[in-house]
């Protein structure tokens, strides 16, 4: 089970670290695809360092964590999802529901799920395993 979680978290680490394809180097495709429109050099600039270095965080400490086994850099990943999502609850709240608004939440929340499921697991699994 342990070989099963690290691999899980090193999964998600990586499918965090291919979404900066997109964020870094085709900003233009993030209008149709998730809403977001980059206004001049600034825009994209904003896109690749908020959005990219966010999918990049996740990434580096997830592949950290699944390395070392490590529940505190689990935690650090499991909290970076979750505060994207506090934050689109928040827009729920301001701006209601829109197309395309609860996909992302619903990937964003199972994936809050398997990792708070594994930092658990890790928790009480005695070290060095």
């Amino acid at each position: 089970m342990m070989g099963v979680s690290r691999l899980l978290v090193a999964i998600i680490g990586l499918l965090s670290i291919t979404a900066l394809n997109q964020h870094w180097f085709d900003v233009a495709s993030l209008e149709a695809a998730r809403g977001i429109k980059a206004i001049g050099a600034i825009g994209a600039a904003n896109i690749r360092a908020d959005i990219g270095g966010l999918f990049l965080a996740i990434g580096i400490f997830a592949l950290v964590a699944a390395w070392k086994r490590s529940a505190t850099w689990l935690l650090a990943t499991w909290l970076l999802p979750a505060l994207a999502l506090l934050g689109r609850f928040i827009s729920l709240a301001i701006d209601g529901i829109g197309p395309k608004v609860i996909e992302p939440m619903v990937v964003e929340a199972i994936i809050l799920v398997l990792l708070g499921g594994i930092y658990l697991y890790w928790k009480k699994a005695p070290e060095g395993l």
